[in-house]
């Protein structure tokens, strides 16, 4: 994992808000609490959703982007959807903002899907 958190990139944890990293096997994703609407950390293990899922690697990607790594959660339709995504797109909503789950996309224009994301980030 680079760059610290898979959704904020900020590699601090805060006693209120811990980064949290996934357990499952090969997995790299680290993220706040916040940021992936982990309601409670868990003493133990934690997976992430897709980790959770234990769906073929192969068949997970966002829908919104042509990535498959990172910080996963499902959308209302069953496909996956990058948190980072969903929050970087006006149109895209979340069932539940504690939780950030389902990712809802029916409001998302055809031409934003299987776009690529550049961020810039300044100092």
């Amino acid at each position: 994992m680079i760059g610290g958190c898979c959704v904020c990139s900020d590699d601090r944890g805060y006693d209120e808000n811990p980064i949290v990293y996934c357990d499952g096997h090969g997995c790299n994703v680290a993220v706040h609490q916040a940021c992936y609407g982990i309601i409670t950390v868990p003493s133990g293990p934690w997976f992430c959703r897709k980790c959770e899922s234990q769906e073929r690697a192969a068949r997970v990607r966002c829908e919104l982007c042509p990535h498959k790594e990172g910080a996963l959660k499902r959308t209302d339709a069953g496909g996956w959807c990058h948190v980072v995504c969903a929050l970087y797109i006006p149109e895209v909503s979340f069932g539940s903002i504690n939780s950030m789950e389902p990712i809802i996309l029916k409001k998302v224009p055809q031409d934003r899907y299987n776009k690529v994301f550049v961020f810039i980030i300044s100092n």
